[in-house]
């Protein structure tokens, strides 16, 4: 081969990692594209209230902060009127609003693995397609659930932050920077709470010099108990949410299936139940090994970010099994949860990869090819599901579309069987955005064909 050939050849494999790297991410943008609709739908109806109060010019922080069930989503709330008040709340943006968060998440973890571990670019080729996994359906293809996407990227961002807290030219810059980005992860959803505990341990075990350490974990205990304190506050008016959803306790055993099938979810859907309960089993003993082996190696410093990012998905899944796992095992493989649960194998993942590539760790090799393998093999079944499910979604939010736009004509079953409200409470919101002139009743809102019988 000639000397440009050979030049040729070298350009285009180093840029084959990139582009693996990019294509699960334009694969997320064509997801959004192809099956994103516009209607208001489920919890969503709780912005039309929002939208109407801003309107009127009556909207207050207090509203803003007030409880959705459990969680407090004011920065979530305050992107959605955002983008709403810009494109007459059509919901599509909200959507590419998640699937740039999850860009981010990716470039931030790929600015860490290229820092951090020393290992080819391919085989960060995993961990974006884990990042842009279809099993977060529900996350990408509802609008709402930008609020739970916000926790993942926010939640990152924190970690990356106090990663490069105190080194480097804009080092005393990320810690400030790690303090307010971990609020806004804690005031979009209960789980991003989590972020402190997760960060406190990541500073306790980074590579800091004691004087800096103690002076960091301070202030990071500081204003995470203050944020504790706050998102527990009851709030001074309460007209906007509901009161907070106990959790139905369950017996050890069945929260025990119960987180372990919530940890297998990040790569298998609801009929593999059982073969998620198996992986999610293997995935937390492959947690444990590998943070002993990290621990043996004198390599707790060095993977500070990746054991946060690890105890962050852990504690937010805990927390998860403890609310929901009363509702039966099955509730663990809801598409929402794995936006969280994809944080604990990227974490375990690159974790082994470092083993392997920089100790040259043989037990670690060996755990990183299973786990490898358990990812590809589940890339399949992913994208297959995933483009089924994003099919029928498509199909019935035309048909609530078609029904929202003609709501004074429909009866109450079909309001909600397809728009999952209360008929009451619909048809005292729906002329609220009519009147808007929003979502399905804007100019360039959904068609409105006869809507299909719900039997």
């Amino acid at each position: 081969m000639s000397p440009k050939g050979n030049r040729l050849l070298t350009g285009a494999i180093r840029l084959l990692p990139f582009i693996l790297i990019v294509l699960p991410a334009v694969l997320g943008f064509l997801y959004v594209h192809a099956f994103g609709v516009s209607v208001v739908y489920g919890d969503q109806w709780r912005m039309v209230a929002f939208f109407h109060q801003m309107q009127q010019g009556t909207l207050s922080l207090p509203d803003l902060f007030a409880e959705h069930n459990e969680h407090r989503i004011f920065f979530p709330r305050i992107a959605m009127l955002a983008l709403g008040t810009a494109t007459e709340w059509n919901n599509l943006a909200e959507m590419y609003l998640t699937q740039v968060c999850l860009l981010i998440t990716l470039f931030l973890l790929l600015l860490i693995f290229k820092q951090n571990v020393k290992a080819t670019l391919f085989l960060f080729v995993p961990i974006a397609f884990l990042v842009f996994s279809l099993r977060q359906s529900l996350n990408m293809l509802l609008g709402f659930q930008i609020a739970f996407v916000f926790v993942q990227t926010f939640g990152v961002l924190t970690l990356c932050l106090l990663h490069f807290s105190g080194r480097g030219k804009f080092g005393k810059l990320a810690f400030p920077a790690a303090l307010a980005s971990g609020i806004v992860a804690s005031l979009s959803a209960l789980p991003g709470l989590f972020v402190w505990p997760a960060g406190f341990l990541q500073i306790l075990i980074g590579p800091m010099e004691r004087s800096t350490k103690k002076l960091l974990a301070g202030a990071w205990i500081l204003v995470g108990v203050a944020t504790w304190a706050v998102y527990f506050i009851e709030p001074a008016q309460t007209g906007n949410a509901n009161s907070s959803s106990l959790p139905v306790l369950a017996s050890p055993a069945v929260m025990a299936e119960h987180f372990a099938t919530l940890v297998g979810g990040s790569m298998f859907w609801e009929p593999q139940q059982s073969l998620a309960f198996i992986v999610g089993l293997a995935l937390i003993g492959l947690s444990g090994i590998a943070l002993l082996l990290v621990y043996k190696s004198g390599g707790l410093s060095g993977n500070s970010f990746w054991i946060a990012l690890v105890a962050y998905a852990f504690l937010i899944l805990a927390s998860i099994t403890l609310g929901r796992a009363g509702l039966g095992v099955e509730n663990s493989l809801t598409p929402r949860y794995a936006s969280f649960s994809v944080l604990l194998v990227i974490g375990v993942y690159a974790m082994l990869v470092k083993l392997a590539a920089e100790k040259g760790s043989r037990p670690a090799a060996a755990m990183l090819g299973a786990l490898s393998v358990a990812v590809l093999l589940s890339l399949p079944v992913s994208y297959s599901t995933g483009l089924n499910v994003g099919i029928q979604h498509k199909a019935e939010k035309e048909e609530a579309a078609a029904v929202l736009s003609t709501y004074e004509s429909q009866p109450d079953e079909l309001l909600q069987s397809y728009l999952r409200r209360d008929p009451d409470s619909l048809r005292r919101l729906a002329p609220l955005l009519e009147n808007l002139e929003y979502n399905v009743f804007s100019e360039g809102g959904e068609p409105s064909p006869p809507a299909a019988d719900p039997d």
